[in-house]
């Protein structure tokens, strides 16, 4: 299910246990690595949630900044490119993720499309099976 944007955390191939139903109960926290399928993509991916409801989330200086803070990363391999500049605002009900590998080709995550609505967060990643 995943492909290169998420290494080193998960290779190309690699299989995961989904859990679709814990976030009925509980809402993703930031961090958490979760399958997600966005409006319009015609397929599920990993992804992680960096961004939560009701924050201002950029990209600045190739770094995570949450509500004018940078973000300490250490699961990522590598820092996107610095004249990179993405900002979103998130409403109530809206995430935003991206891949561990912010310098792989072919953006698949927040920077492409943008917020993702609750309903499109699947579910979390527990464990690698492989």
């Amino acid at each position: 299910m995943t492909n290169i944007s998420m290494e080193p955390t998960f290779s190309e191939g690699a299989r995961a246990k989904l859990e679709p139903r814990r976030y009925r109960n509980a809402k993703p926290r930031r961090f958490d690595v979760v399958v997600v399928r966005p409006l319009g993509v015609d397929r599920e991916d990993i992804k992680r949630i960096v961004g939560l409801p009701g924050e201002l989330v950029e990209i600045r200086d190739g770094e995570l900044w949450i509500d004018g803070e940078v973000v300490n990363e250490p699961h990522i391999a590598e820092h996107m490119p610095s004249n990179w500049l993405h900002t979103w605002g998130t409403r109530d009900h809206e995430y935003i993720v991206l891949g561990d590998n912010r310098a792989a080709p072919g953006i698949t995550d927040s920077r492409r499309y943008g917020p993702l609505n609750a309903d499109a967060v699947i579910g979390p990643i527990t464990r690698r099976l492989n």
